[in-house]
């Protein structure tokens, strides 16, 4: 008898236990990077940080790959509230606003650092906010994703000139392209869920990406040539559908928030330097070569790119311009 009562009450707290888990509202977090490294480190720290910055009201699910689509399905399912959150490179919001085309502009940055810190400063901030905010979006943080440099399987890259000829993988995006061409590379959009195989068969020659993220894709094992050309530097914002947002208690609302701000600030300072530092050994044991170069020819190859966009600015693109070149003078 003894025994059956304590099956049980042992069958009694799982029910309970279930019961709870089915009580806490699901947060679906979509994005296209892979299931392991870095970002997905930083996806399953996140988690963590909304569980229990809403005492287990809330729970992430995580959804990699692009498991639920690509990044204009996940943008859509945002905006419908059927996808509650996301990440994705600045530059991707210039889908829904030109403004954010400022982004893809070539020797933006000194580094990441700058970057993530000038746009979390409250002046850049509110402006940032208030925009995604009107396309249905809510940002609750900014993530350091570093300054992205050429890896190839060609050859060594030290100028310029080293790039004629080379297919560089790049980003879905004008400014990106023409920068990329500018330098002497032909530029290649593909999605990055396409660049191991483009790779493989050849479509590609190499693109531009961190070593962190390098590592977490394997394309180490295809590429040997690895040049700190630091070209673009974008970084990525962490949103919340504002649909759904708004459906959310007070409570709810801000542990959400405040989830964001807390993941910000580790993400930042401890996962991604760590993670930085670790991509490039991974790098070097993988034999890539990695060479440093002399950036300012490469400064000066895309001063064009960056000319003739300012000049054709628009009001919002110009006004965003001026605010972080401004403000990133304190970074």
């Amino acid at each position: 008898m003894k025994k059956i009562i304590c099956l049980l009450y042992a069958l009694a707290m799982i029910f309970a236990l279930s019961a709870c888990s089915s009580d806490a509202i699901v947060v679906k977090y979509s994005v296209t990077y892979p299931a392991t490294g870095t970002q997905a480190d930083g996806a399953h720290a996140l988690a963590d940080l909304i569980e229990e910055y809403s005492d287990g009201r809330l729970k992430m699910q995580f959804y990699p790959s692009s498991q639920l689509g690509d990044k204009i399905a996940t943008f859509e399912g945002l905006q419908m509230g059927t996808i509650e959150m996301t990440e994705c490179a600045a530059t991707d919001m210039s889908s829904f606003n030109s403004m954010w085309s400022v982004f893809s502009l070539p020797y933006l940055w000194e580094n990441g650092a700058q970057a993530v810190n000038t746009v979390m400063d409250p002046a850049v901030r509110e402006m940032l906010e208030a925009d995604a905010e009107a396309n249905g979006f809510m940002i609750i943080a900014w993530t350091d994703i570093g300054s992205r440099s050429f890896l190839n399987q060609k050859h060594t890259i030290n100028t310029p000139a080293d790039l004629n000829g080379l297919k560089l993988r790049c980003m879905e995006d004008a400014i990106l392209a023409s920068s990329v061409n500018a330098m002497g590379a032909i530029a290649t959009p593909l999605a990055s869920s396409d660049i191991y195989a483009g790779l493989q068969q050849g479509t590609i020659d190499g693109l531009d990406h961190t070593p962190s993220v390098i590592a977490a894709n394997g394309w180490q094992e295809l590429c040997k040539y690895y040049s700190l050309t630091e070209q673009f530097t974008i970084p990525d914002p962490v949103f919340v559908s504002k649909a759904w947002f708004e459906t959310l208690s007070p409570e709810n609302q801000e542990s959400i928030l405040a989830a964001g701000e807390a993941f910000s600030d580790k993400w930042n300072n401890e996962i991604w330097p760590a993670a930085t530092e670790e991509g490039v050994e991974t790098l070097k044991e993988a034999g890539v070569e990695i060479i440093e170069v002399d950036k300012t020819p490469f400064i000066e190859s895309v001063q064009n790119v960056v000319d003739n966009f300012l000049s054709n600015a628009t009001p919002e693109q110009k006004a965003l311009y001026d605010l972080l070149v401004e403000v990133k003078a304190n970074y």
